[in-house]
């Protein structure tokens, strides 16, 4: 169109919700046609259609336009070269298309935008994980195509950092390096991966995509995962109470582990220690974990020998896991007795799958429910924590639970935890 063609429709100000009203019907039906409707028209609008259809609509406050017979309007008129579609173009400046136009458009740009990244990346060990983006099948996949759809250039420069790192795990050549470190090696920042970030947020998704791992949900989750590539954070804080055992480090036994052995003493060890050990052991090929450190410490104070046992403080932390780790991997048997309520028999179900071959489920019978049953009533809510909990060896257990849906506590069959360590170590 000429520039005073497209001036004058720009300038009249009565033509613009006209417009837009038929470019919206133009995207849902594909075409020029249907009919659009105008309610609380202004003084402006009014005298525009008025001047198109010769009629008055000056006392009118909304009105039904036909498309079709606006665009017959035109003819016998200055615009009468243009059609209606020329008209809608050149004032908005861009081409009409449809929403099924759009969307195909949207998917073949998208569609672009990931393969770029499997043809570069083709042969890596990223691969797995851009395939299962591309596939949407990959944890948090939902969010990087929200992420395509509000910033896709930053989503491009953070799905590179993530394949870099992926390439480059440390665990691939049997190292344990520190978020900040590896951080600064892939993204020249030391906080790019930090787990609060969108960046560090798909790189704990793709190391779940990889590892098989369900969507990670809380810290310790995510400590574990990150250690599982070699790469390690809260190494301090994250730590394990434990007593009669021997550690190594190239076949030596560790000084300070050998010292609390021979002394009966509780060790504290952090996971900065217990990563750079090649392997932990228990003298007697048992290990006996306790889920609360009251019953830990009681058995301390009455047991003067050196018992292998550890506290595990409620849900294990990833130090408990890699301990017991080291201790399965030399055909240790893992005895584990906890509180009979539901975040107890999660933790029981969670340790036995990681050591399917070599736990036991210790003082878990209903008997020893019974027996250890407290007035506290256990929530519907807490209740259906059990529901998936279908192994065989705790099933009995979690039947009496409904039924009575009471909480049974460790202290209260101490004498027995006690009788069995006695006995069995």
């Amino acid at each position: 169109m000429k520039a005073d063609d497209i001036a004058f429709f720009r300038r009249n100000k009565g033509y613009e919700r006209i417009f837009k009203a038929i470019r919206d019907k133009y995207k849902s039906i594909g075409r020029i046609g249907g009919v659009i409707k105008l309610d609380d028209l202004t003084d402006s609008e009014k005298v525009v259609l008025s001047n198109h259809f010769k009629k008055d609509f000056s006392k009118r406050k909304s009105v039904n336009i036909d498309v079709n017979k606006f665009a017959e309007t035109f003819l016998n008129t200055r615009f009468e070269e243009y059609s209606l579609m020329d008209i809608l173009e050149s004032y908005f400046d861009e081409k009409l298309t449809s929403k099924k136009e759009d969307m195909y458009q949207y998917e073949n740009e998208k569609e672009k935008f990931f393969n770029k990244f499997l043809s570069e990346y083709e042969g890596t060990k990223c691969w797995q994980w851009l395939k299962s983006i591309y596939e949407n099948k990959a944890i948090g996949v939902k969010t990087i195509n929200q992420r395509y759809d509000s910033d896709r250039t930053l989503l491009k420069k953070d799905i590179k950092y993530v394949c870099d790192a992926l390439n480059r795990l440390p665990v691939y050549e049997g190292k344990k390096v520190r978020l900040p470190v590896f951080s600064s090696h892939i993204t020249r920042d030391p906080h790019g991966f930090d787990v609060n970030t969108d960046c560090g947020k798909m790189l704990i998704n793709a190391l779940a995509t990889i590892f098989g791992f369900d969507e990670v949900k809380n810290s310790e989750e995510v400590a574990e995962l990150l250690y599982k590539a070699g790469i390690v954070i809260d190494e301090i804080s994250n730590f394990v109470t434990l007593k009669g055992l021997l550690a190594y480090s190239k076949d030596e036994c560790n000084k300070v582990f050998e010292a609390a052995y021979e002394c009966n003493e509780v060790l504290q060890i952090p996971l900065y220690n217990l990563s750079v050990l090649d392997k932990v052991e228990s003298p007697s090929k048992k290990v006996f974990v306790l889920e609360n450190p009251g019953v830990f410490l009681s058995v301390c104070d009455f047991i003067r020998k050196p018992v292998p046992l550890v506290c595990a403080y409620g849900q294990p932390r990833l130090s408990l896991l890699v301990l017991l780790d080291m201790l399965y991997k030399n055909g240790t048997d893992i005895y584990y007795s906890g509180d009979f309520d539901p975040e107890g028999l999660q933790i029981a179900h969670r340790l036995f799958k990681r050591y399917p071959d070599r736990f036991h489920f210790w003082r878990y019978d209903v008997e020893d429910y019974i027996k250890a049953l407290s007035d506290k009533t256990l929530t519907e809510s807490r209740l259906k924590m059990i529901d998936k909990i279908d192994m065989a060896q705790l099933k009995p257990l979690a039947d009496k639970m409904r039924l009575l849906k009471k909480a049974g506590y460790q202290e209260l069959i101490l004498d027995d935890i006690i009788k069995d360590l006695l006995s069995m170590s």
